[in-house]
């Protein structure tokens, strides 16, 4: 493939992505400041992040296997519409509800047209630089949560929380005519691909591939662990410990900046170390993480330092996993690499919205629901581990 079209793509899939980044982690400061607006509950507020979670899990699971038989341009480009219209209902939003339901709409697109973006970057790459492709492009993608979170907590202080969704419409339109004048189809349709299997038989095919299943799951533990970190922390960083939305946008610059030397580790090493040992360090270093996160508030060492230095690790060690485990389980069946992206981000995002959900509902007035969740998702993710090796010396 071209040099200067592998660039275009890598960029485009990165800025198609960094759209559902930035609404996701631009909003988190926001939430105290919608809570208090429309007075409502912690638990409320919330289901801004889960409910997009599963919006975005959504958009990867219905519309991603579409593009295996129509092609990835129209597929990618009706997700970034919705996108669009979701961020300029948010903007005008009246109501919590309306609200929640922007963040659904803008979600479900941006989660559609992700997961086709990488679909595309399977289709330029294969299976066996795909791994390198997608740790370029998260690269990329991480350069927006690094200031995503900053730019949401000065807008809020500056204007308010609807300035979030009018950067989200600005920056969505602008993504959209990049799309359109510089990206070409990458999956040509035809006669035979568009009566190729149905999504439903698709997703049957996949999960009756065992090695599928376990780099699915253990690459959505991880993920989780995250998730759960990035979700969770404004209510311990501004509600619990005091900090201004500023300030926590600042020092989320901490994890993120971690989960970019990540990426960037494991574009540049994953073809030379191979996937399966970037996933074991990658599981061994975010328990790690984990486990140091836990002990600390167990000590009552409830300070900044103690919430977001540890979270460097696990964001570390999940940037260097994720690219080998998602090209992993895409490669299982490049035929089908609509489906298996769509599958696989569904999957990530579940196990996500679960855990985060989880800890909105017991949250207290400690670190306590954050850190033991944490902990869980990285034990898991390293049990999953194990069946993923016997998976991967297991005849194919």
């Amino acid at each position: 493939m071209d040099r200067a079209l592998a660039r275009r793509l890598i960029f485009a899939s990165a800025a198609i992505g960094s759209l559902g980044t930035f609404a996701m982690h631009a909003i988190l400061p926001a939430l105290p400041d919608i809570r208090a607006q429309f007075a409502t509950s912690v638990s409320t507020a919330q289901l801004l992040v889960t409910l997009s979670m599963l919006a975005i899990a959504s958009g990867n699971l219905v519309v991603a296997p579409l593009s295996d038989r129509f092609g990835r341009r129209p597929i990618i480009f009706s997700g970034l519409s919705l996108f669009l219209l979701g961020s300029l209902v948010g903007l005008l939003a009246q109501s919590i509800a309306v609200l929640i339901g922007a963040r659904i709409l803008q979600a479900f697109g941006s989660g559609a047209a992700m997961s086709v973006a990488r679909a595309a970057l399977m289709d330029a790459f294969g299976p066996e630089r795909a791994a390198s492709g997608i740790a370029y492009t998260a690269t990329a993608i991480l350069v927006v949560p690094m200031v995503a979170p900053t730019i949401g907590g000065f807008a809020v202080e500056l204007a308010g929380w609807r300035l979030v969704f009018g950067l989200c419409l600005v920056l969505g339109t602008a993504v959209m005519l990049f799309t359109m004048l510089r990206i070409q189809e990458t999956r040509r349709t035809s006669a035979a691909t568009r009566e190729g299997p149905d999504t439903l038989e698709s997703y049957r095919q996949l999960l009756l591939i065992g090695r599928y299943r376990a780099y699915a799951l253990f690459g959505s533990l991880l993920f989780a662990a995250v998730y759960t970190f990035i979700a969770g922390a404004p209510h311990v960083a501004i509600d619990v410990l005091h900090i201004s939305p500023s300030r926590y946008g600042l020092l989320f610059m901490l994890p993120a900046s971690a989960s970019f030397a990540g990426f960037f580790t494991a574009a540049r090493i994953s073809r030379r170390i191979g996937a399966l040992r970037m996933m074991r360090a990658g599981s061994l270093l975010s328990l790690t993480g984990g486990l140091v996160l836990t002990a600390l508030a167990l000590l009552k060492v409830w300070h900044p330092a103690a919430l977001f230095v540890p979270a460097m690790l696990v964001c570390f060690a999940n940037a260097i996993s994720a690219p080998n485990a998602t090209s992993s389980a895409i490669g299982v069946r490049p035929d089908i690499a609509g489906a298996a992206s769509g599958l696989t981000g569904f999957l990530q995002l579940i196990v996500s919205a679960s855990a985060v959900q989880l800890v909105a509902a017991i949250s207290n007035p400690s670190p306590y629901p954050l850190v033991f969740t944490v902990l869980a998702c990285n034990v898991l993710a390293l049990l999953v581990f194990m069946l993923v090796q016997r998976r991967t010396a297991a005849p194919r």
